[in-house]
């Protein structure tokens, strides 16, 4: 039995609070089998299962236990192999990630689409070339890069702010882009291609499409300051009221730190042992509590 949840559903599913959307890691498919006997995927053109523009499970490479999702060019130019993982998202928070492991000698490329129909609207394209360096792209114009290190599995994750019209784009636990991003998140395309001038070569593995727990009910409650920010090992958080409960959220919803502070008014030094990326920092007392973003960069 595939792992997937129907995105078909999400229209029911905007209020729903640290709830996974839409998770893969392939366990289910047989080496060989091709993603889109899974309905949320798709070829771009129709052509349908099992066709050229197919994607195979594989065997050769796996972030976590055995399968991972093989995307592949025949030649520099790129293609046939063209696939959609659909999402229709419009409205609300979430975060979509998934592991990538790119060859030695090779490029990897996706884009995110605005319609859950392919080429109706171009979000944004990611290239990941095979000197180790990646860039996203946008109307024409450069919204981040970054590196990525080659022939070993790191992690793409997305804050998808769609009622802020922003969205952060984290890639092996650095931010490299965050910029306006104000349409639907119709898709992701998978497509075989690199960087135009290596063959793409690269797999896919652990897709997760969530909604963070920590952003349940926002409130602005609670007035408090921390920095620095990036943080490394450490943040000072000052605020009111003195005695508070600090919680720190990942992407995924998962709590990661948990301490009561006695003298926020004053200012508390919280120490922190996390690894990089984006984090909620959640600050409670009784029925009042606000959120803010923070980041770890060592």
């Amino acid at each position: 039995m595939k792992n997937f949840l129907l995105l078909a559903g999400l229209a029911f599913s905007f209020s729903a609070i640290g709830q996974t959307l839409y998770e893969e890691g392939f366990e289910g498919f047989a080496a060989g089998d091709y993603v889109t006997d899974s309905p949320v995927w798709i070829t771009w053109s129709g052509s349908g299962d099992g066709t050229a523009e197919d994607a195979p499970i594989s065997s050769d490479y796996a972030n976590t236990g055995s399968n991972s999702l093989h995307i592949f060019a025949g030649s520099a130019t790129g293609g046939p192999l063209d696939v959609v993982m659909l999402a229709g998202l419009d409205e609300g928070v979430y975060v979509g990630s998934w592991w990538m492991y790119v060859t030695d000698g090779n490029s990897a490329y996706y884009n995110v689409q605005e319609d859950q129909a392919p080429g109706v609207g171009w979000a944004f394209d990611v290239t990941f070339a095979f000197t180790g360096d990646l860039q996203i792209v946008m109307d024409g114009a450069t919204v981040g890069s970054g590196t990525f290190p080659i022939e070993e599995w790191f992690e793409v994750s997305h804050l998808i702010d769609l009622d802020n019209d922003m969205i952060t784009v984290t890639i092996a636990g650095t931010e490299v882009g965050s910029f306006m991003f104000d349409s639907p998140f119709g898709g992701v395309n998978f497509f075989g291609y690199g960087d135009g001038t290596t063959v793409g070569n690269y797999y896919v593995d652990d897709i997760n499409l969530s909604v963070p727990a920590s952003i349940d009910q926002p409130s602005e409650d609670i007035a408090f300051t921390f920095g620095p920010n990036p943080a490394s090992t450490y943040i000072n958080l000052q605020g009111q009221p003195d005695n508070a409960m600090i919680r720190v959220h990942a992407l995924n919803g998962q709590l990661v730190h948990e301490q009561v502070v006695n003298n926020m008014n004053r200012g508390e030094t919280i120490e922190l042992d996390l690894d990089n990326g984006i984090y909620f920092l959640e600050v409670n007392a009784g029925e009042k509590r606000s959120t803010q973003r923070l980041v770890i960069q060592r």
